[in-house]
């Protein structure tokens, strides 16, 4: 009986060797690919100009942009293929990289659209700026992934996606000064309101005409569509009701603001817009004044400026400023103007060309190039 239970002890122990090699060898073939995986591009000239007008075409104008080889992991495995962008010198650090899971497929055409909305997460708008490329392959279930080389050669300047918000997110200010007319009317906008209306439309409107510039606001192009006006109580709404109006203030840009949910309403008169901040010739103790351009409402300044901080503000005062909440360090900016944002990094001092274009709400951005 020994005998027999001591022989079937060392059959099972010797199974059990066997049993454990044949795992080691399995998952050693798990771990170790083949050849490299290769990723390529067919657009001809690196140096991409987007356009919001291409927004539907093909980035490059070709079939198959972006092309690759299967990746070998060792094993037959189901693979997903992400292509990853970075600005270059990030080295694909999540702060500063974008992402497209493509898939199983071993080629993407990418549309001007998306591509310029990955491009607006790790660069600005409007500045050409060089970013790189690569490919990942991955299985999942723990297995380290497989990247490709690195396209470097990319130089890619991105659109400022401008949205035409309609009612009920945008309400048209149409009054004496542009002719009565809704259909060629700014807008003041609120990108959150609902069925029911919005409590914070906004925008700047530039009204040139006198003396008490009447105006009304209109829920779409035409009459037709209704409007609000001029409530029984200052400051107050009505629909249908008389002529909104501006008093006795003279000509120029309002910051026009409204709720029509409390059916309330305001107007603050923009005399400058400046520049402000350690960064700015005159620091933190007052506004560099910007000059106003009334062919699209923007404000712009070229100055010299010191590395340091810097904000816009109205009028060399506080109540109207924007910053930039999308700028902690590591994290690119995305050059669009926040209300009381935080504080925007000038890295290097040099001369600058600054913008602030506010002239389309709901659209606000800005752009700081040095010269």
């Amino acid at each position: 009986m020994k005998t027999t239970l001591k022989k079937s002890f060392l059959l099972l122990l010797t199974s059990g060797v066997l049993l454990s090699s044949c795992v080691k060898e399995e998952v050693k073939a798990y771990l170790n690919p083949g050849g490299p995986l290769q990723f390529n591009t067919s657009i001809s000239n690196p140096t991409i100009v987007l356009l919001q007008a291409n927004a539907s075409s093909n980035l490059g104008g070709t079939p198959g942009t972006f092309f690759w080889n299967a990746a070998d992991f060792g094993y037959k495995a189901a693979v997903t293929y992400t292509i990853q962008f970075c600005r270059a010198g990030s080295n694909f650090a999540a702060a500063a990289s974008a992402e497209m899971t493509i898939g199983s497929q071993l080629s993407r055409t990418i549309t001007v659209r998306d591509f310029n909305a990955k491009m607006l997460d790790i660069i600005p708008f409007g500045v050409p700026s060089a970013i790189h490329a690569r490919l990942k392959a991955d299985v999942g279930s723990g297995v380290a992934p497989i990247y490709s080389n690195i396209i470097t050669n990319i130089v890619v300047t991105a659109y400022l996606d401008i949205v035409n918000y309609t009612f009920p997110q945008a309400l048209y200010i149409a009054g004496n000064y542009q002719g009565w007319n809704p259909g060629t009317a700014p807008k003041i906008v609120d990108k959150s309101a609902g069925a029911g209306g919005g409590s914070n439309y906004e925008g700047y409107i530039n009204f040139t005409d006198g003396p008490t510039h009447p105006f009304k606001m209109v829920k779409g192009d035409n009459w037709g569509a209704g409007d609000f006006g001029a409530g029984t109580g200052p400051n107050t709404l009505a629909s249908p009701a008389g002529d909104l109006t501006l008093g006795a203030q003279t000509a120029g840009v309002f910051l026009i603001r409204a709720n029509t949910q409390n059916m309330t309403w305001s107007n603050y008169k923009i005399n400058t817009w400046g520049i402000i901040g350690d960064a700015t010739p005159g620091g933190w103790g007052a506004s560099t004044p910007m000059t106003f351009n009334p062919a699209d409402g923007s404000w712009a300044i070229t100055a010299n400026l010191t590395a340091g901080e810097l904000k816009f503000r109205a009028n060399n005062d506080w109540a109207e400023n924007f910053g930039d909440n999308h700028n902690p360090p590591g994290v690119v900016r995305d050059n669009k103007p926040d209300y009381n944002g935080t504080n925007i990094p000038i890295a290097l001092a040099g001369n600058y060309t600054i913008v602030l274009n506010i002239g389309i709400a709901g659209n606000y951005s800005y752009t700081i190039r040095k010269n």
